[in-house]
């Protein structure tokens, strides 16, 4: 505490005082963050061609909704085994070995398909196994960034990795669907390969130097472990339940976007891929934009007008059948979906003590991926029963009434106090 007439003690550096660019002037996080952009480059083309072949194999929206529960419901039961790996294990052998097992599936699957042997179920196999993999390697992958990084620059990490990922979400359909139309589904699949490549490459480029001390805990009390700061540390929990209610409701499009671009506009591979683009478009600008707000706009405020914003384009999607329009509730969509994700994203990351980096990680990709999981099979499922514009205006209202029951659950981004 300072006196009346001495200096005043140093503060804190304010996150929102720290260049969004800080984190590219370490070179391995450079380096690392530009392997992360090809991997999702070439992950969004794959993910475009497994829901556009299937819809050419079966074109029921429960089938569609399947392709996005088949990347997600792994997760739900390897993100936590993924996480504990992660702590007790050198990261950098972990993520080489797990990227050459998607390196193999995707080159199969691509093999496969241009031999024209690819059918419903074979197609979910292989997104099964990729998502299985994706389950296991996403805790590590972001536990190497918060090992890259000092904690204050933490939050600007995190939203040049979600940058990556939407500025790959808008580039990658955008190539996915030029691919498709010229050179069919395979194409992209093989794309996919690359990234991979390219991820393994960094990691074996770095010799033997661990990124981490492994956790001297036993394999089952780790997981005890995580489990129980998940059950007992209020803020994180309430954050992660908060999580799963509105992500069920608001990533719905995330799998009817086919049906929206085949039955709403009457479209093919290219208005799908225009879609998805603006969803992009829309991300990469509210990533970018963020980083001034957070001294102005508190977490929970993010949240209210990401849920508006999401609700409004739903409603709008669920009329619409000119492109235009709809690419700009596309577009409306991507900034209210990326910015409520890197809110809960950067929330959750900041209250986990080193010790519960890739658990505590885990645990919040289980419970995403469990929202996305509900939002794809319940939603796809309803438009199946009811229609596509029935299915669109509940998402959006859903959204917002999940939002209006659970907005009292924390959002404090302070890790919990050390125990005395």
């Amino acid at each position: 505490m300072s006196t009346p007439d001495g200096p005043s003690s140093p503060q804190p550096v304010s996150h929102s005082d720290i260049s969004l660019w800080a984190p590219l002037q370490i070179r391995d996080f450079r380096l690392l963050y530009i392997a992360l952009f090809v991997t999702n480059v070439g992950g969004w083309m794959n993910g475009i061609g497994c829901a556009w072949l299937m819809t050419s194999l079966d074109n029921r929206a429960l089938m569609l909704g399947l392709v996005q529960a088949s990347f997600m419901l792994p997760s739900i039961f390897f993100s936590l085994l993924g996480g504990v790996l992660a702590d007790k294990v050198d990261r950098r052998r972990y993520i080489i070995a797990l990227s050459c097992v998607i390196f193999m599936v995707a080159l199969d699957l691509s093999l496969l398909t241009w031999l024209g042997w690819i059918r419903p179920w074979s197609l979910l196999a292989h997104t099964l196994v990729i998502g299985s993999v994706f389950a296991l390697q996403g805790p590590a992958i972001m536990s190497v960034i918060q090992d890259l990084v000092k904690r204050e620059m933490l939050p600007q990490a995190l939203t040049l990795n979600s940058i990556a990922l939407n500025v790959g979400r808008s580039v990658g359909p955008m190539f996915a669907g030029a691919m498709i139309s010229a050179l069919g589904s395979a194409s992209v699949f093989l794309v996919n390969t690359i990234g991979y490549a390219g991820l393994g490459a960094f990691f074996l480029s770095r010799g033997q130097t661990k990124l981490h001390q492994p956790s001297r805990e036993g394999f089952g009390e780790a997981l005890w472990n995580g489990v129980r700061f998940a059950v007992t540390e209020r803020g994180f929990r309430g954050m992660l339940i908060r999580l799963t209610l509105i992500s069920s409701c608001m990533s719905s499009l995330l799998s009817l976007m086919p049906l929206v671009a085949k039955e709403q506009l009457g479209g093919g591979p290219s208005t799908f891929g225009t879609l998805v683009t603006w969803i992009g478009v829309g991300s990469v600008l509210v990533a970018f934009g963020r980083n001034r707000l957070t001294g102005i706009v508190t977490p929970n405020m993010h949240v209210h007008l990401s849920v508006a914003g999401a609700g409004l384009a739903y409603i709008g999607l669920a009329v619409v059948h000119d492109l235009t329009f709809a690419a700009a509730c596309a577009f409306v969509y991507g900034i209210a979906w990326t910015n409520v994700s890197i809110t809960f994203q950067v929330g959750t990351q900041m209250r986990l003590p080193a010790a519960m980096r890739g658990r505590g990680i885990s645990l919040f990709i289980m419970t995403f991926s469990l929202g996305i999981l509900l939002g794809g099979v319940v939603w796809g499922l309803l438009a199946d029963l009811v229609g596509i514009k029935i299915a669109l205006i509940g998402s959006g209202i859903g959204t917002i009434l999940f939002n209006l029951m659970t907005y009292r659950l924390s959002m404090n981004t302070q890790p919990p106090s050390a125990p005395t």
